[in-house]
């Protein structure tokens, strides 16, 4: 088939426009306008739309083209022949050509450009050609009139270097599509939920606190030689800190640092070799700690060392390391996600465990006892101090009540009077009699207590899964005083003192919580809330003993007697190994001893024993933590030879172990109505499974179910697949 170019009189119909249409294997892609049923060339279309394109571009680099051509003008022909070795002829041609198609370009308008989508390149550079042919020849014209020969141009075979053009993108419409937003429906009314209440434990990290102070002897006591021993307790003004509606960031407490000081007089007054004074050294404290609102923050001190240095006889500087042990009770009350009624929700459960503080109960205990001194032991002439420990023997917790038995172990040093049978004859014959000499002694005793604290009724240890419950003591205050007896002999020591004892009583909860949620027609939006509780795995008590061989020095030459000994713990490490709870540390023990020489002179050694608690519970597991309550129950010693004495320490540990989770509940269920129609997934899919996939995630993509999956691939419920698995799913939305 053959075309006339111009059968109609068009002259702007492109060359190309009227060739035959070409093989369709020669492009490099197909077209099919919807609805046609034969291929058709789209060659000629697509060179007519990329023309306008292109003359569009152009027009929008139009103030770059002019500024290039009157840069071009103000040279002149000289340094263009210089810098440009090619004939004039072409430099003016090649600008008229530029300045043509820019004066086109600037003149061009939408409608012009629609025009020329009709025309072709061919035609247009024609015209150009014509213009710039007919410019030039009035040039030379003109050039002819002017008299004189003109100069002959050497020409030179140099080649012309010229930087290429670069390149434009070319422009594609794109079609955007309009989109209405989609319409949000929470599904509030039909949302089916449940309360969970609770009160979550967990430990905060422990705070140090460093208190120095200039302490002065009291003006009543003789001056100091040197210092024997000094030990310490915290007295706080409150034990348990209320935040408020607020969360707060910062915690407040104060109390008082109360120092026992032993020490060595320069000259002994009244016969006294040991002079102990007692001082208050008052500190307040605030730092930075988080709580959350309506928290209870329980805070237990301990001294974690004491240094000391003799500044002069009337004075001695002290610096103590303390340390405040943290716990927060925060109250959770969260709303759990179960369904919406009337909807196939697909949900993913998880089952936790949580452990509630069921209760928290403080109740106090007056104690009110009188020690009698062993036999063959002096008489009480003056306290110099004394060391007293409350530990639990046992408990037992009904539903009414909890029943708790506990010890108060004793060590008291004091001065006795040692007399003999000459001076009680001669006071008897009411003679002057010698002068009695006063010795440090060492009193151990212990007396007991039961503890009633009555119970709400609400916990029952039979039927809400109880996890343990622990018990503490405070003393709040305590008197010790030298009494006599029925014989008018100061043999008895008077101990009055108030203690506070604290029961928590702890609950095992599981619950069913949802984690993610789907719909297999219908989309859907939810938010996350984050919960940290904490889970008790077990607890166990376990009661240990141990000992050491204390070889005295040499420059305090042999032992008479043993007059006062104490001892203080520090945890060192606890960790978790092969199912046990591990917990070591030290049992800093301080002694107090008399020389065999004349003046009963008096020393003090210091030896640390170390200990180590193994414990089997039930349960624990490697990322658990364990919490330990330590107790120094009871010393005791003896007496080897004179330079070597044997200690024996027994010590009670109390351990917890727990683990803190975090977890996500789904919640403010909200349906997507989207006005565009979604397209169906296949209804049949043949599915590899990768790694990391799971029934669940690959039931919610493509809009099944877990039961189906499996009941399809014949797969056991409770377990998982492999990366591999094959699986035939068949999509509820189709």
């Amino acid at each position: 088939m053959t075309y006339e170019k111009d059968p109609f009189g068009f002259e702007k119909v492109p060359e190309y426009a009227l060739q035959p249409a070409k093989e369709a294997d020669e492009y490099s892609f197909h077209y099919v306008p919807r609805g046609a049923t034969n291929r058709f060339d789209p060659a000629a279309y697509e060179k007519v739309l990329h023309d306008s394109v292109r003359q569009a571009a152009e027009r929008e680099e139009q103030p770059e083209m002019l500024d290039i051509l009157q840069e071009k003008a103000s040279y002149s022909l000289d340094a263009a022949t210089e810098f440009f070795p090619q004939t004039i002829e072409d430099e003016v041609l090649d600008a008229a050509v530029a300045y043509s198609s820019a004066e086109a370009a600037a003149e061009a308008t939408p409608e012009t450009v629609a025009e020329a989508t009709l025309e072709t390149a061919e035609d247009v550079a024609l015209e150009m050609a014509e213009d710039a042919a007919l410019a030039l020849a009035e040039d030379a014209a003109t050039f002819a009139e002017t008299p004189g020969e003109p100069p002959e141009m050497e020409e030179k075979d140099t080649p012309v270097f010229s930087k290429p053009a670069p390149t434009r993108p070319v422009f594609q419409p794109v079609f955007v599509p309009k989109t209405a937003p989609a319409k949000i429906m929470p599904a509030v009314g039909n949302a089916i939920s449940s309360k969970l209440k609770l009160i979550d434990m967990r430990k905060k990290e422990p705070l140090r606190m460093t208190i120095e102070e200039d302490i002065l002897v009291p003006d009543i006591k003789p001056d100091l030689a040197r210092i024997l021993v000094m030990e310490g307790k915290i007295k706080l003004s409150e034990r348990e800190i209320h935040t408020g509606q607020m969360e707060t960031d910062r915690v407040r407490f104060s109390g008082d640092l109360i120092l026992q000081t032993l020490y060595v007089p320069e000259h002994q007054v009244d016969g006294e070799p040991i002079v102990a004074i007692e001082s208050r050294i008052p500190f307040k404290n605030e730092t930075e700690m988080k709580a959350g609102p309506y928290s209870d923050l329980t805070v237990t001190p301990s001294i974690e060392s004491i240094d000391f240095t003799v500044v002069n006889e009337r004075k001695f500087r002290v610096k103590t390391i303390a340390v405040f042990g943290i716990k927060e009770y925060s109250n959770v009350d969260v709303e759990v996600f179960e369904g919406v009624r009337d909807e196939e929700i697909q949900m993913l459960k998880e089952k936790i465990n949580l452990t509630d503080v069921a209760m928290r109960k403080t109740e106090p205990m007056e104690i009110k006892d009188d020690l009698i001194l062993k036999d063959n032991m002096p008489e009480i002439h003056k306290i110099l101090r004394y060391d007293v420990n409350v530990v639990e023997n046992h408990k037992q917790i009904t539903k009414e009540k909890a029943v708790i038995n506990a010890s108060v172990y004793c060590n008291i040093m004091y001065l006795g009077a040692e007399g003999n049978p000459d001076s009680v004859k001669a006071r008897d014959a009411e003679t002057e009699p010698e002068e009695e000499a006063v010795v440090p002694v060492l009193y151990q005793g212990k007396t007991e207590f039961t503890q009633f604290i009555r119970l709400d009724g609400d916990y029952n240890p039979s039927d809400q899964n109880p996890a343990g419950s622990k018990v503490n003591f405070n003393i709040a205050s305590l008197n010790l005083t030298a009494k006599e007896d029925g014989n008018g002999k100061r043999n008895l020591f008077g101990l009055d003192m108030n203690v506070d004892t604290g029961l928590e009583l702890y609950k095992n909860i599981e619950k069913d919580v949802v984690t993610d949620v789907y719909h297999h027609k219908k989309e859907l939006q939810y938010d996350t809330d984050e919960i940290g509780v904490m889970a008790l795995g077990g607890s166990g008590v376990a009661e240990i003993s141990v000992r050491e061989i204390v070889n005295i020095p040499e420059r305090y030459g042999n032992v008479d007697k043993v007059v006062y000994i104490s001892g203080t713990i520090s945890e060192k490490r606890s960790f978790i190994e092969q199912a046990k709870s591990v917990v070591e540390g030290n049992v800093t023990i301080n002694l107090i001893c008399t020389s065999a020489d004349t003046k009963k002179t008096a020393f003090n050694v210091t030896q640390e024993i170390p200990f180590r608690s193994a414990m089997e519970i039930p349960g624990i597991t490697p990322e658990m933590t364990a919490s330990n309550d330590i107790v120094l129950k009871e010393l005791w010693f003896d007496k080897i030879n004179n330079k070597q004495i044997e200690v024996n320490a027994g010590i009670l540990v109390n351990t917890a172990v727990a683990s803190q989770n975090k977890y996500r509940l789904v919640k403010n269920i909200s349906f997507l109505e989207s006005p565009q129609d979604s397209n169906p997934l296949p209804g049949i899919i043949l599915y590899i499974a990768r790694s990391g996939d799971t029934i669940w995630k690959i039931a919610k993509k493509y809009r099944t179910t877990i039961d189906e999956i499996k009941n399809m691939n014949e797969i056991e419920f409770g377990k998982e697949i492999k990366p591999g698995t094959k699986l035939l799913i068949v999509a509820k939305n189709n």
